[in-house]
């Protein structure tokens, strides 16, 4: 029985995890405050995920905890994700000891 080494839906998730990279990367967020109908600018900002994990750790009371919400829910778990994807593609024709390895990827990942 033939096997492709990966399949299409296995190409699809990994090139949907590298779209990723340019939303953390890139400036998404562009917004500007102004007052007195819009004569006088209180803020003007252009931040990326990164920076705005930051500015939320910077901003003191429970900032930290919106940063660490922030960087586990759009950084952490989506590399964790990508990372046993791969492994799981990489292995799943391999050694029995590979393979049963390879299943506990997949079941992880659908836990996630």
């Amino acid at each position: 029985r033939y096997v492709p080494k990966m399949s299409v839906w296995t190409g699809l998730s990994i090139s949907t995890y590298l779209l990723l990279a340019p939303g953390l990367l890139c400036k998404i967020f562009d917004y500007r405050i102004t007052g007195m109908s819009g004569t006088m600018e209180i803020k003007n900002k252009h931040e990326s995920i990164g920076d705005f994990a930051v500015g939320l750790a910077q901003e003191g009371g429970m900032g930290w905890f919106g940063a660490i919400m922030v960087v586990l829910y759009a950084m952490v778990i989506p590399a964790v994700k990508l990372v046993l994807l791969v492994a799981a593609e990489m292995w799943r024709n391999g050694s029995p000891k590979q393979v049963r390895w390879a299943r506990k990827f997949v079941i992880v990942l659908k836990a996630i």
